[in-house]
């Protein structure tokens, strides 16, 4: 099997894993409180590829070599968190497993604990006092039965609207607070042929834009949590309403000849050829990080100078977040490096080095956000908020739904946003029965998630 390498970082020696506040000493893939060498090699498996995302993780990798010198480390990437997490369903399943690969917290990670692929680090976390260091709200979805099972690297908001600053003052268009401000917006940027959104043809951006961004301003927090939790009668009114007013959002952005690249729409907005984005905050990232979805060099933005941003499409007060884990697989080959990898992912330094270049929150409490600019600083603030109110901070999408149901309702959602025609040529998922499906098809869409609903009873 071939995997992208994106880092080699390797030199002579070896490292004891000694102690909570470095690496601790392990023989198991327990990870802490025992005595073992780090071994030569380390394979991880992520979805990090562009721009600052590859920065970032360099950056981690960077404080992992530092502490333990001697160690060869493999990032095996794939291009996407679809792409990424069939690959790694398969070399799970397949006893091919890397040493720790990324996921997404609760649903995600859990799936594979109730599938008994994964080895608790509740040890690890004991030596690092990591029940100190992370918040209730993020651990707590990574429990089984009182074990730990992977460590969150940081806190992604995913409701953001980004916008271009310059291309929304020369249309003297304010950044939407609200739906309403957001249509007049739309209005004011077409009749001046500027694309208002840039939305990424891609199944799982439309439910980023749908679900996370959209649903919490349409629905409200507590339908969001019941809706996820199988709580809810799928036939009701309520998605209908939502998908009624997503055809309204997709009615303001180029998604009908959209590129399914979240980059390449990232670099729309860079360019001024459009002047919104709903995206996660990997974005900021990327547009800070030099470098567009073709590898060629531009350069770098400024946050808060060259673009902004706002909670999207009226989600002024709810926080939809996931966070990026790492947890150890049964059968790795180096678990003893992995548990190293493990206790500078969740560190203080290493949240630190990662955090600032990815544009995300650190998931740590005691980090020092001196050390980040304004922009995250008000997402930090944000997530603080959100957590003292009721249902405002909303795990995401990927964190409440098994990959079934995403592997039902992604294809879905792509052929509701630019029609069956298209849909069964950008995405071999999507059964060829649909093609005549136009896009905006409430109904479609709506008795699609109906019949799949039971994916989100059952997990």
């Amino acid at each position: 099997m071939k995997f992208a390498s994106l880092s080699k970082l390797g030199v002579m020696g070896s490292l004891l894993l000694i102690g909570a506040s470095g690496c601790s000493s392990s023989d198991s893939t327990t990870g802490a409180g025992n005595t073992g060498k780090v071994e030569d090699s380390l394979e991880i498996f992520s979805w990090w590829t562009s721009g600052g995302e590859v920065a970032a993780l360099n950056a981690l990798l960077g404080v992992y070599t530092k502490e333990n010198p001697g160690v060869d480390v493999t990032n095996a990437a794939a291009m996407d968190p679809t792409n990424a997490r069939e690959t790694m369903k398969k070399r799970l399943e397949t006893g091919d497993p890397p040493d720790s690969f990324q996921a997404i917290s609760g649903v995600d990670v859990m799936s594979w604990v109730a599938a008994g692929k994964m080895t608790p680090i509740t040890s690890l976390s004991k030596a690092n006092a990591w029940d100190n260091a992370f918040p209730p709200a993020v651990t707590d979805i990574l429990k089984k039965d009182g074990e730990l099972y992977a460590v969150p690297v940081n806190i992604e908001r995913d409701n953001n609207l980004y916008y271009n600053m310059a291309v929304m003052s020369a249309n003297k268009v304010d950044a939407p607070k609200t739906l309403d401000d957001f249509y007049a917006a739309c209005a004011t940027l077409q009749k001046n042929n500027v694309v208002p959104l840039a939305m990424p043809a891609a199944g799982w951006v439309l439910a980023l834009a749908a679900f996370e961004t959209l649903m919490p301003s349409v629905n409200g927090g507590d339908y969001y949590m019941d809706f996820f939790s199988g709580n809810v009668d799928p036939t009701g009114p309520e998605l209908t309403k939502l998908f009624t007013e997503f055809n309204k959002v997709l009615a303001c952005s180029n998604v009908a000849t959209a590129d399914p690249s979240w980059g390449v729409n990232g670099d729309i907005v860079y360019k001024g050829d459009a002047a919104m984005y709903v995206m996660g905050d990997w974005a900021k990232g990327y547009f800070e990080g030099g470098v567009d979805a073709a590898g060629a060099t531009r350069k770098a933005w400024k946050a808060n100078t060259d673009f902004g941003v706002v909670p999207g499409l009226g989600g002024d007060g709810y926080f939809t977040f996931n966070s990026a884990v790492f947890g150890l697989p049964k059968g790795l080959q180096h678990p003893n490096a992995a548990g190293a990898f493990l206790t500078v992912t969740g560190s203080l330094e290493g949240q630190q080095a990662f955090n600032p270049l990815k544009g995300s929150v650190p998931a740590r409490t005691d980090a020092d956000l001196t050390l980040f600019d304004d922009m995250v600083r008000a997402s930090a603030l944000d997530f603080k908020t959100a957590g003292m109110g009721t249902h405002k901070l909303l795990p995401g999408y990927a964190s409440l739904t098994t990959l079934d149901f995403q592997n039902a309702i992604n294809p879905a959602l792509l052929v509701f946003a630019v029609g069956g025609e298209r849909a069964i040529v950008d995405d071999p998922t999507v059964p060829a029965s649909e093609k005549g499906i136009p896009a905006g098809d409430v109904s479609y869409i709506t008795a699609k998630i109906a019949s799949n609903y039971s994916y989100l009873t059952a997990k």
